[in-house]
């Protein structure tokens, strides 16, 4: 429906957004799909990392990973 569309429009874009800022505007520095999936992953997983620290904290976090 409509309006389900436009609420996953509106949880999902922001998340992109994001990944395109930390992946300078979506244009990835190298070339060949293995070393792009290989940057997009490395955007994601700092995009994550930035995530959890937002909800747990850097003293949660850490409490979390040691």
């Amino acid at each position: 429906t409509p309006e389900r569309m436009i609420r996953r429009m509106a949880a999902v874009e922001p998340t992109f957004a994001t990944l395109k800022r930390l992946l300078n505007k979506g244009r990835f520095t190298c070339w060949g799909l293995s070393s792009a999936s290989s940057e997009y992953s490395l955007g994601v997983l700092s995009y994550n990392l930035m995530r959890a620290i937002n909800v747990l904290g850097v003293k949660g976090m850490l409490a979390r990973l040691t």
